[in-house]
């Protein structure tokens, strides 16, 4: 039999693991965001406090003709809100995923919604089971994002980007998508690179990347307890043929343009109104 504190222990247990639940299923909805077309340097809005404006940007800007403080200053301020918007809708697929799991594992019951929402997610990760897919929809530092982006895009100088919204020079193999062709070959071989409708897109993409590719495997486990950018880049030594030189290459980036300072920020919530629709 139970004693008076064995019954009160397990309802404790009970309610926890139910505010549990409740915590991982109430989460903000996706964002929808307003759209901007940069023509001018001016039409970016600059980074003020912990706060950023949720905006996705269509640059028309030519960044190889600006100084090289002004083309770092504003492409990181057109970059950023791009990077988390995806950031929160991935953490809120996550959350939801977390509130199926814990679903699964307590025997209740998953609508038809969910079951087809945790399938689909399951292949686009490419998961071996609810946990792992769990561990590979996390993210990491905006610093490093920014670092990788600032690398791969020569600071949006690249063709890549400015054509095709390709930040991080993501290749395409498939001939049915959007693509342009590279001015480069391998061989005889021509390469593409995906086409992107905006910066959204090719964030995304980029993370998807880290989360399904074996080559990540290490760096996907290790962001899951290292919270400091300048260790946690050691284990991207797979991104770039460069190794370890990329890495220091990704670390001097950081530190020399203070990325880490836009680690802490986060989407203005008060550009929403009651309907969690964005204003401006």
């Amino acid at each position: 039999m139970l004693n008076k504190y064995s019954l009160l222990t397990k309802r404790r247990s009970v309610c926890f693991l139910i505010l549990l639940a409740f915590f991982i299923g109430c989460s903000d909805p996706v964002l929808k965001p307003a759209f901007v077309i940069a023509e001018t340097p001016e039409d970016i809005n600059p980074v003020l406090g912990k706060w950023v404006r949720p905006v996705l940007y269509d640059s028309k800007i030519n960044f190889s003709k600006l100084t090289v403080q002004e083309k770092k200053e504003k492409f990181i301020e057109m970059l950023l809100p791009s990077v988390l918007l995806v950031k929160h809708n991935l953490a809120e697929e996550r959350a939801r995923i977390g509130n199926i799991i814990w679903r699964m594992t307590n025997d209740k019951l998953i609508n038809i919604e969910d079951r087809v929402f945790f399938d689909a997610k399951m292949t686009e990760f490419k998961a071996r089971g609810p946990e792992d897919l769990y561990n590979r929809m996390a993210t990491h530092p905006t610093s490093i994002v920014l670092a990788q982006a600032a690398i791969e895009s020569g600071w949006g100088s690249s063709r890549f980007f400015n054509e095709a919204n390709n930040i991080f020079g993501v290749w395409s193999y498939n001939p049915d998508e959007d693509r342009i062709m590279a001015s480069q070959s391998r061989g005889s071989r021509p390469i593409f690179l995906r086409k992107y409708p905006d910066l959204r897109g090719s964030i995304r993409d980029y993370f998807l990347t880290l989360s399904r590719a074996n080559a990540y495997g290490n760096y996907r486990k290790q962001r899951l307890k290292i919270k400091d950018p300048y260790q946690l880049t050691y284990f991207l030594k797979n991104y770039s043929e460069l190794r370890y030189t990329y890495v220091s290459r990704l670390n001097m980036v950081m530190k020399k343009n203070n990325l880490t300072q836009y680690d802490s920020l986060e989407l203005d919530p008060s550009y929403y109104n009651s309907e969690n629709r964005i204003i401006l």
